[in-house]
């Protein structure tokens, strides 16, 4: 009897200190957790592009993270596209916890370095609006992604043959558009089918360049001002390189343009059509917060733009000639002027 009650009482100290060490563990995990920084690495390939972060960093204050718990690393090729492969391949020897991208060209280097068979840890690729993501290769499908990338998507595709309407609607007299494009980095296939079918609508006639470098942009919108109406520059760093000159050259000229993004109606771009980079980048925290949190993109679909805005450049609708009438266009979400350039 005796024994027995020494055995219990043996067995009840060594439950007893199972648990006061479970305890301690689970104690010491979360204190870890609650203290743990992530490390989120991102990719650009230009200032210009930065906004999207800056949307990031604040839409992930929503979800509970801050300069406290987060250290954002950002590796920016300054233009240099060609040293985006070795910035890529900086951030997965860090350790980031996820690379968060701004473009296609980063995107394309951050699969790149994280198909890497000698990383231990996939590491989860977070894109913020890029557009033609199954087209390039970059993931399956847009429900799911079957790799370690998914992201917002700018829907510039699907928008083509809206922002071609709207050209039309603040410029009634359009009947033949320039439409440029950069094979190298962006496909024109996608947005053909919504730009034809919007321009028979329209009765547009359109006149589709591919343009590889500046001097091109250059040569083709000087030999085509004179015969069209309008230019609709396609997603490209190539036009985000050159804005300005593409501005002057057009407003020399008395040619609309409908640009990419709202950065560009700023810089003297008669309009833009579609979601800002800074909500995009707000939108895309959600799915970065997630992938921080262990959830594995493979699952998280590729999100559609939440909101889309159309911007209008007052100071070149004025130099253009066009007439805007603020009053009656309520179609119209922002009328602005020109940045400083």
């Amino acid at each position: 009897m005796k024994k027995r009650i020494i055995f219990v009482s043996l067995f009840i100290i060594c439950i007893a200190i199972l648990i006061f060490y479970y305890s301690t563990y689970i104690q010491i995990n979360a204190e870890e957790k609650e203290h743990k920084v992530y490390k989120i690495g991102v990719l650009t390939v230009t200032d210009e592009r930065l906004v999207k972060v800056e949307g990031m960093y604040e839409g992930l204050k929503q979800y509970g993270f801050s300069e406290d718990n987060v250290d954002i690393i950002i590796k920016n090729a300054s233009g240099d596209v060609e040293i985006l492969d070795q910035l890529a391949q900086e951030l997965v020897d860090v350790g980031v916890d996820t690379i968060v991208t701004t473009g296609t060209s980063e995107t394309a280097a951050a699969k790149k370095a994280t198909m890497n068979k000698e990383i231990n840890k996939e590491i989860p690729v977070a894109f913020i609006g890029v557009g033609c993501t199954v087209e390039l290769g970059f993931v399956e499908g847009n429900i799911s992604t079957a790799c370690n990338i998914t992201g917002v998507d700018s829907h510039y595709v699907q928008l083509s043959g809206k922002r071609l309407e709207f050209l039309k609607r603040l410029v009634p007299d359009t009947e033949k558009v320039l439409v440029l494009y950069n094979p190298e980095t962006t496909p024109f296939g996608p947005s053909s089918e919504f730009l034809y079918d919007a321009a028979e609508k329209l009765s547009i006639q359109l006149h589709i360049v591919p343009v590889t470098n500046q001097k091109e942009v250059v040569e083709v919108l000087n030999e085509k001002s004179d015969y069209v109406d309008g230019v609709m520059l396609m997603c490209s760093l190539l036009f985000e390189s050159m804005l300005d000159s593409i501005v002057e050259i057009t407003l020399e000229n008395q040619v609309p343009v409908m640009g990419i993004t709202d950065r560009q109606v700023e810089k003297g771009v008669l309009a833009f059509y579609g979601s800002t980079s800074q909500n995009e980048g707000v939108q895309a925290a959600r799915i970065v917060a997630n992938m921080l949190k262990g959830q594995d993109p493979r699952i998280i679909p590729i999100e559609s733009p939440e909101r889309l805005e159309l911007y209008i450049n007052v100071d070149t609708a004025r130099q253009l000639g066009v007439d805007i009438e603020t009053t009656k266009m309520p179609f119209v979400d922002h009328f602005v002027h020109n940045s400083e350039r």
